[in-house]
């Protein structure tokens, strides 16, 4: 069984069981169990991790809400642009949580927290219609041009155009390492104008991709036994970019980073299969660039947009 590990992750000997071999066929939807075991992050330098953390987290922010003027942590989101305007990249029960007139994002632990009026945004939601686990849970959210730059003064936003998969293109799991960013809840404190939290960056590895009806959907697995370290729960990741950074080792055994991160997904829903053990269940690309992204630009282009 797979584990999440934190950025600073301990440096056992990878176990057996830990060695899950994953890849997606043309379909996106198998597992090869015939790839090369992927790296753990037990195998990586601890200043690799670090460096891929700094870059995933200039695009990630956590998400309030404004419950009676406290904001309230409800979950994370990811900065990203396409055809010229910004969004916030998170699931919908995250955005469902917005009750009044406002929400607000946290750039950094030092400073204080960005609030934005709810009415002036553009919503695009995808939500499930039976079990909450089996989806679709995914937002689209466009910012106003002034909140954005507000944004862009600390974060970067992450181009999708630029990125977009060419046709026929699909992840391949069995590469490089895989993980979601955010700070659980249990692990962070609020008051009423600042957050005190301590993002992670969690890797794991990939159990499953597959795709049901118009979204596909990617599993990260997870095992804390004996891993004091890791939250007890998932909570405030909601809404989490899953990421990918293009590691590899070389056949001297040198492991080195291009510097790359790839936005692959987005975490919305966790699940205890055993004490210890679980899943996170993800969104993948094509729900992104074939589902959010595309209804989001056309609703853009209804309403006399680029």
């Amino acid at each position: 069984m797979s584990h999440i590990s934190p950025a600073a992750p301990d440096h056992r000997e990878p176990r057996d069981e830990d060695r899950v071999k994953n890849t997606s066929d043309d379909t996106g939807d198998a597992l090869d169990p015939d790839v090369p075991p992927v790296l753990l992050p037990t195998e990586v330098p601890q200043v690799v991790l670090e460096e891929i953390f700094e870059k995933v987290w200039t695009y990630t922010a956590p998400f309030f809400v404004v419950d009676a003027e406290r904001p309230v942590y409800s979950g994370t989101a990811t900065c990203v642009a396409a055809k010229g305007k910004d969004y916030l990249l998170t699931a919908a029960h995250v955005w469902r949580r917005v009750r009044g007139d406002r929400f607000a994002l946290a750039l950094d632990a030092d400073r204080p927290l960005i609030p934005i009026y709810s009415d002036l945004v553009e919503a695009t939601l995808f939500e499930p219609a039976g079990p909450v686990e089996l989806g679709p849970d995914l937002a689209l959210i466009r910012l106003p041009d002034v909140d954005s730059a507000k944004i862009r003064r600390v974060k970067a936003f992450y181009n999708l155009d630029r990125r977009r998969p060419e046709p026929g293109e699909h992840a391949r799991y069995d590469e490089g390492l895989w993980g979601i960013i955010g700070a659980p809840a249990e692990m962070a404190s609020f008051g009423e104008t600042e957050a005190l939290f301590k993002p992670r960056l969690f890797f794991s590895i990939v159990l499953l991709a597959e795709r049901r009806g118009d979204f596909d959907y990617v599993e990260l697995g997870f095992d804390h036994e004996g891993r004091s370290d890791l939250p007890r729960s998932y909570g405030g990741l909601s809404g989490s970019g899953l990421w990918q950074a293009s590691i590899a080792r070389s056949d001297s055994g040198a492991v080195s980073w291009t510097g790359e991160v790839r936005l692959e997904g987005v975490a919305y829903f966790q699940k205890f299969t055993s004490a210890n053990q679980g899943m996170v269940h993800c969104h993948g690309r094509a729900s992104i660039y074939q589902q959010a992204l595309m209804r989001a630009v056309d609703k853009n282009r209804s309403a006399g947009g680029t």
